[in-house]
């Protein structure tokens, strides 16, 4: 593989930097905008290259240093200093919610982290080594093959849910157990109060683990995982201590979710975006909130519907949604475990208020064709994905006008945002 040194220009889309080498596009995670760097081609095609950084020869006044050696396997803007990083996502939103949309779309409000590390709910922990000295790592971004040893675990989570990881860590070495045995570790940490759940995933179901009551943990548990797959999917529970669930504090409402459930990533911003949300909301009769999760939307808004419908594919969330609206008084809340595209279409009748917060992909063709025959009176639409909701979006404008925008700075470090758009019909 090639080593080349050239001037990157500019941040684009998936948070690399670009520079041009001989007439060819160069793409490098960890360069800043008008920094030399010296980079290793990994991949190359006719127009454009992809390179991973070797040096940095001139670096740039805004460049900090990074707080671990692993920095661009889970967060490769850790060498940005934060208000760059703020600057540099707000025009990255903006930058791609034109090129889908090919409509100007200025943020209102662009909202920055109150915590830059430790704010993550989740960490995922692969691992590698031989029996009795595994270590915890994460694959090398772009190279499934290699892999960064990560001895304190990650920076991203808070240090109580590190410490505990390390604890399992050393209940396995004693084990002797094997990567052969093993996938992944997931640790889930409601902010506040405070708790902590992890999942082990194991390929195996024949192992026996001694009781699993670690220090900083309120619930462990141990899950069989198909070898085959390469995803830490539940393919059964082999035994569980304590809680399989942890519950979360928002805008003074709590909310339980379990182990394999999705939440949102970032507390502070997740209740700012809350506060969007019910700023766009009104008073109505009817509110659908779609790709509900555990309810946590819906439920925020339920005293300004007379009646409130959450439809959501996975059954665990869908069974934490119901008991989080029993748990809040939600009355007028109806849970439907469906996929959205699937939903019976009087479902969607008369919708006043339409909440979507899909996961990357966005909407499915059968939603926005089925939004755009009931046309709700106002749409508040929350992506983690600027490309996929301005796609979406591109339908939308053709009924609505975009009344309120926002970006939340959710994943502080790394390329990724969440934005809130706000439709109202013409």
């Amino acid at each position: 593989m090639r080593e080349i040194t050239l001037e990157f220009k500019k941040i684009v889309g998936e948070g690399k930097a670009l520079g041009r080498s001989e007439g060819k596009v160069v793409f490098c995670y960890g360069v800043l905008p008008d920094e030399t760097a010296r980079v290793r081609v990994t991949f190359e095609k006719k127009n454009f290259a992809e390179a991973e950084l070797l040096e940095i020869i001139t670096p740039s006044p805004r460049r900090v240093a990074p707080k671990e050696d692993h920095y661009l396997s889970c967060s490769p803007w850790q060498v940005m200093d934060y208000e760059l990083q703020c600057e540099t996502k707000k025009g990255l939103i903006e930058d791609l919610l034109y090129q889908t949309t090919k409509e100007t779309i200025r943020l209102d409000k662009f909202y920055a982290a109150k915590q830059i590390f430790g704010y993550r709910t989740k960490i995922e922990y692969s691992f590698t080594g031989e029996p009795g000295a595994l270590s915890f790592a994460f694959h090398k971004r772009g190279n499934f093959r290699e892999k960064y040893l990560l001895p304190e675990g990650c920076a991203l989570i808070s240090p109580a849910a590190n410490a505990a990881a390390v604890k399992v860590l050393a209940v396995l070495n004693g084990l002797k157990l094997s990567t052969a045995d093993l996938k992944t570790l997931i640790i889930r940490e409601a902010k506040n109060p405070g708790s902590r759940v992890a999942a082990l995933f194991m390929k195996r179901q024949d192992i026996a683990l001694p009781e699993m009551n670690i220090e900083g943990l309120d619930g462990f548990l141990a899950v069989y995982s198909n070898p085959i797959s390469s995803v830490s999917q539940v393919d059964g529970i082999i035994n569980s201590w304590g809680n399989d669930f942890v519950t979360e504090e928002i805008l003074g409402s709590k909310f339980s979710y379990g182990f394999d459930c999705f939440f949102q990533n970032n507390m502070d911003l997740f209740e700012e975006a809350l506060k969007e949300i019910r700023g766009a909301a009104f008073k109505c009769g009817k509110l659908v909130d779609l790709y509900s999760g555990v309810g946590v939307i819906g439920l925020t808004l339920r005293d300004l519907a007379d009646k409130v419908y959450a439809v959501e594919a996975s059954p665990n969330s869908a069974k934490y949604a119901a008991l989080n609206a029993a748990a809040n008084g939600a009355t007028n809340f109806e849970m439907v475990c469906s996929l959205s595209e699937k939903t019976a279409d009087d479902l969607f009748d008369g919708t006043d208020i339409l909440v979507l917060d899909p996961p990357r992909a966005g909407l499915h063709n059968k939603v926005i064709k089925r939004i755009m025959e009931i046309l709700p009176k106002k749409i508040i639409y929350l992506s983690c994905n600027p490309i996929t909701q301005g796609r979406d979006a591109a339908f939308f404008m053709e009924k609505y006008k975009i009344t309120r925008s926002a970006g939340f700075d959710f994943y502080p470090n790394t390329p990724h945002a969440e934005t809130l758009i706000v439709f109202e019909r013409d």
